[in-house]
């Protein structure tokens, strides 16, 4: 079938084409759960050990990226933000009946990745007004709420101004009236409830791109700052750092854009050294991973996944001193952390004569598990004492907004899962594949017919697309960023245009031939790994969702300093056991994707691509001063392709049914 480009974009005039939402059909499915979100569904597995509780304990969310909604399609994370505010209301209710602390921390990224927060424009400004329902005691910035001086105003509007000395950027300057400003405090001295004494700093990175009048700063110029002299004054019992950074790596690092180092594991350094009697515990982000580090024997750094799947737990006990802890220091009825770490020899080389009692939990996100915790419940269902009324009042606003934005409206039913790293490149169950497809079907000018070669960011496509219905909000998930299609016509389809895929990849350090599958594909390339706590087969696993107890869905399966959860689900950190999905298959930087295309016969081609990388293939094509245009409409952008292959090429069905 045959489109121009203007016959595209009228098929992508979202919200009009794509208005009727198919309720009716929605309704046939068996899995809606009673609260969360219309679509979500609930999971098949309930916790089964309750969490540690110590003197002082941490709820942490990091690289939330907009999914305030949840996932619609994955059972194992299908509360939204109201289900949430719901849990952490409960949470500080039982650490108040235990006489002990608890602190809700958040590290960054609350943009991109999303259409709640990704559809307005500046993003966030549908989503900042929920995400602030959640009454956080420590925040800070990250790099994608950092790109673009836009969203980073309106994080200021939302968030900062909301939570005023609570909002940290000790490290990120903006340009204002010719003088740099931070954008939150510098940091926050704390006395809890119960009398412990925190001092929190908020770091983040400095390895990306980011835009003119925005500086972030090293160790170095913090450290000799006044305002950190001032803090240095306080009397405290835990140094508190809040970061959007990996907490595995070292302090120096190679940067591809700025500066030389993490200056969140830096200042870490730095107080280990300066500060080796005070407790330190780290809260981290970025890498998207459930990560635990110890550093030494007083201080270890906590990472809680990504895009509202897990929400981290953290207990510490033997922190504050009896002088001035007026909570419990000895708990009955809960169990209390009794782990302590060893310092890594490769990140540390303080000592300390000050050992602190931990643990740490991922829990996934989803209702059966905050209601466990908070309340006790064991199924079969949530009770209904669980929701509070703040939390039901922003699951209604999360889905009448999503409804508003046209957000929920299906545009097919995808008929299998494709996954970005669980499936090998180019096997048919691998994303590229599908996104090959659709940039084939869909991107390509005035002249359908005309030969081209679209070269793609992979990138770009920053989620798994899961089986069953696909939305407007799937898509963004999916492909998050808005890139205009730019070309150059006429270009000779010589041994130069031939090898730019690979010319590209090469430039970045990635396998400059992809053109075929490395591995055999067989009939379901998903590679889940055996594990003995799956008393089913993986067959079974795929292909069941009974409430088996031994049959596990597959998930996150997390090894960190405290145990592996694939060994021993005694150490484990996981909240839920699942089957490991392997997520490590490589793919490459760079794709092409031709069309019309005869090797025989064609002798130029449109050489089609997105601003990332203009300069690049100009300079590998050799041109001097060429003629780059739009493409298409430039209301047609890398946001959009899915959903026009989505609605002429996967069927509408009376139900359609999620994947395992």
């Amino acid at each position: 079938m045959a489109f121009s480009a203007l016959a595209w974009t009228a098929a992508i005039a979202i919200p009009a084409v794509f208005a009727q939402d198919r309720e009716s059909d929605r309704s046939k499915s068996p899995k809606i759960a009673p609260r969360m979100q219309h679509d979500s569904h609930n999971t098949t597995h309930w916790p089964t050990k309750p969490l540690p509780w110590g003197e002082i304990n941490f709820i942490h969310t990091t690289d939330t990226h907009g999914w305030l909604e949840g996932h619609a399609n994955e059972v194992n994370y299908g509360a939204d933000w109201g289900d949430f505010v719901s849990f952490v209301t409960h949470m500080r209710d039982k650490a108040d009946q235990q006489n002990v602390d608890l602190l809700v921390v958040d590290t960054g990224d609350i943009v991109t990745g999303n259409g709640l927060s990704d559809i307005s424009t500046p993003e966030g400004q549908l989503s900042n007004p929920i995400f602030r329902y959640l009454d956080y005691d420590l925040l800070t910035i990250g790099n994608n709420d950092l790109y673009d001086p836009n969203v980073t105003r309106q994080i200021e509007n939302d968030l900062v101004s909301y939570y005023e000395d609570r909002y940290l950027t000790s490290n990120v300057l903006v340009e204002e009236d010719g003088k740099n400003t931070s954008i939150g405090e510098k940091y926050k001295y704390i006395t809890t409830k119960h009398g412990l004494r925190i001092m929190a700093f908020g770091f983040t990175l400095q390895d990306f791109n980011s835009p003119p009048g925005l500086y972030v700063q090293g160790e170095e110029e913090i450290t000799n700052e006044e305002w950190f002299n001032d803090a240095m004054n306080k009397t405290v019992d835990l140094y508190l750092l809040i970061g959007h950074a990996d907490i595995g790596q070292s302090c120096k690092i190679k940067t591809k854009y700025h500066g030389d180092q993490n200056p969140l594991i830096c200042m870490k350094d730095w107080f280990r050294e300066n500060k080796p009697e005070i407790p330190l515990q780290v809260l981290g982000g970025h890498t998207h991973v459930r990560n635990f580090t110890c550093y030494d024997s007083g201080s270890s750094g906590l990472e809680s996944g990504r895009y509202s799947d897990t929400v981290g737990w953290l207990a510490l006990s033997g922190v504050a001193p009896s002088d001035t802890w007026n909570g419990s220091k000895t708990l009955t009825d809960v169990p209390m952390p009794t782990r302590t770490c060893t310092p890594h020899s490769s990140t540390s080389s303080s000592t300390t004569d000050k050992t602190v009692r931990l643990d740490r939990r991922y829990l996934d996100f989803n209702r059966q598990t905050f209601a466990y915790h908070a309340l006790g419940a064991t199924g079969p269902d949530v009770p209904a004492s669980f929701d509070t009324p703040t939390g039901q009042y922003l699951t209604n606003d999360i889905e009448g907004t999503r409804s508003q934005y046209k957000l929920t409206t299906e545009l097919g039913c995808a008929p299998q899962s494709y996954y970005i790293a669980a499936s090998p490149y180019n096997c048919p169950d691998n994303i590229y594949t599908l996104v090959r497809s659709a940039l084939n079907a869909t991107v390509h000018g005035n002249n359908s017919d005309s030969a081209r070669l679209i070269i793609f960011n992979t990138y770009g496509i920053r989620y798994d697309l899961y089986q069953g219905p696909f939305t407007v909000g799937d898509a963004f998930t999916v492909s998050s960023y808005a890139d205009i299609f730019y070309y150059i016509a006429d270009v000779p389809y010589d041994d130069v245009t031939k090898k730019l895929q690979g010319e590209l990849n090469a430039r970045k350090g990635s396998d400059p031939d992809y053109e075929e599958p490395k591995k055999d594909c067989g009939s379901n390339s998903v590679r889940l790994s055996t594990s003995r706590y799956a008393g089913a087969s993986q067959q079974n696993v795929l292909t069941s969702r009974a409430s088996d107890p031994d049959n596990l869905n597959p998930g996150h399966v997390t090894k960190d300093d405290f145990g592996d959860c694939s060994v021993n689900p005694e150490d484990c950190g996981d909240d839920t056991l699942h089957i490991p999905r392997l997520e490590n298959e490589p793919h490459p930087y760079f794709m092409q994707v031709k069309g019309n295309i005869d090797e025989n016969e064609t002798k130029t081609v449109d050489v089609v691509f997105t601003i990332d990388i203009q300069k690049s293939i100009i300079d590998l094509l050799g041109l001097k001063d060429p003629v780059v245009k739009p493409y298409m409409d430039e209301s047609f952008t890398t946001r959009d392709f899915l959903q026009v292959y989505a609605k002429t090429v996967w069927c509408e069905k009376p139900t359609c049914e999620i994947g395992p």
